[in-house]
């Protein structure tokens, strides 16, 4: 399956950078290639107020929700068209994020830029900090041991686990599911602190670096397995139970729906694809000892990307733990004349919790002199501007929340 990412460029000029069956890669774009992704235009104009056209109309009024409020932790704001109930047009206002990171990354060495690209969206920190490190790391042909590899797969779905607890947790509470919602904040935290345990980094930070990574110490794989099985096993019963909830259930049901074709038309990736029944490529993304399985729904509604996730939950905490049980024979000797080149270009995706993330790095004797970083949250919010449409204030948490997104990762 094909995907534009994003639209680059370069010095040699305008690139595609594109995603099939895993694999990163930049196309020379042409009228014909253009034509044949319906996300092109949306990913190269990369504007910052989506679907900002008014409605006006017979008590048609806009109704502005942010950029403080409650509900969203983030400063980003909707302009809701609507009469009353009933919301006519989204638009999604995401300049008050908008910080420069990518401009802030040019003429700093890759070391340096690495912790702005972990500062993108902290709930993203590793799986940006990947995506940055593999677009370097080919750019200036740094090889990789399995240690480096297998332990970044680990840190990813460990990622994965605690933001996809993050998002059903606030589904719950927005479903008035308190006793659901409480247990769901707890195994949020518990997966927090195995996050610290393990990297010292509750969010990931300071553990992923050019051509390596920080490994951590017997006991804290033991106390990690330990953990991650206990997160499993609750969660496994909490999931069962909420699915006999019927008034739960009932609230997510049809919020938000979105077909295949527009899913398709926005590129999206990650579980808000796969609640379509559409399969994509990132499991490609890199080399798994186990492959994880692809979670499918076919409904494309709030309800379809929760289910996605909750069983995403569970087989990533199946990898973790068998994972870690073996991480110790992985350990291989330092390569002697381990080196790479100190100029080239180059992408990198990583599978973040909420879709592909890739990065285009231009490098020049070690200095960075382009960068292009391309999110999942951008293309989702889009997505999100569409699914509000027809639906009620009341629908609005469902299907912001159930897209698992955020405004610092959409804006940059």
């Amino acid at each position: 399956m094909k995907i534009l990412i994003g639209v680059i460029e370069t010095p040699g000029g305008e690139m595609l950078f594109t995603m099939d069956n895993g694999v990163a890669s930049l196309l020379p774009t042409n009228n014909d290639i253009q034509q044949s992704y319906p996300n092109y235009h949306l990913l190269k104009n990369h504007s910052l107020k989506i679907q900002n056209a008014p409605i006006s109309g017979t008590g048609v009024f806009c109704f502005r929700y942010g950029p403080v409020m409650a509900g969203v932790k983030e400063a980003g704001s909707f302009n809701l068209y609507t009469y009353g109930e009933k919301i006519l047009r989204a638009s999604v206002d995401l300049s008050w994020k908008h910080r420069k990171i990518e401009t802030a990354m040019i003429n700093k060495k890759p070391d340096e830029a690495i912790i702005l690209a972990e500062r993108v969206c902290s709930n993203f920190a590793m799986a940006h900090s990947v995506a940055f490190c593999r677009a370097t790391e080919n750019a200036l042909k740094i090889p990789l041991d399995i240690e480096t590899k297998n332990w970044r797969i680990i840190l990813l779905e460990a990622e994965r686990v605690y933001n996809h607890l993050n998002v059903i947790y606030k589904l719950a509470g927005a479903a008035a599911q308190k006793v659901l919602a409480a247990h769901l904040c707890s195994l949020f935290e518990e997966a927090l602190r195995m996050n610290e345990c393990l990297t010292g980094s509750r969010y990931l930070m300071n553990t992923n670096m050019i051509g390596k990574i920080k490994i951590p110490q017997l006991a804290q794989i033991e106390k990690a397995i330990a953990g991650y099985q206990q997160i499993l096993a609750t969660f496994e019963q909490l999931y069962r139970h909420s699915l006999n909830n019927s008034n739960y259930l009932d609230r997510l049901h049809i919020s938000g729906t979105l077909t295949q074709k527009q899913v398709e038309g926005f590129g999206l990736t990650g579980p808000s694809l796969r609640a379509c029944g559409i399969q994509d490529d990132l499991n490609g993304t890199a080399e798994h000892l186990i492959g994880l399985p692809v979670v499918t729904q076919n409904e494309g509604d709030a309800l379809a990307r929760m289910e996605t996730r909750a069983e995403e939950i569970v087989n990533s905490c199946d990898y973790i733990i068998n994972h870690l049980k073996v991480s110790d024979t992985w350990k291989q000797e330092p390569e002697k004349n381990k080196t790479g080149h100190i100029s080239g270009e180059g992408c990198g995706i990583a599978n973040s919790a909420s879709g592909a993330l890739g990065y285009y790095i231009h490098i020049e004797k070690d200095i960075i002199r382009r960068v292009k970083i391309c999110t999942p949250s951008y293309v989702g919010m889009h997505a999100v501007s569409e699914a509000l449409k027809d639906m009620v204030f009341t629908d609005f948490p469902f299907v912001f929340d159930s897209f698992g997104i955020y405004f610092s990762d959409a804006a940059l």
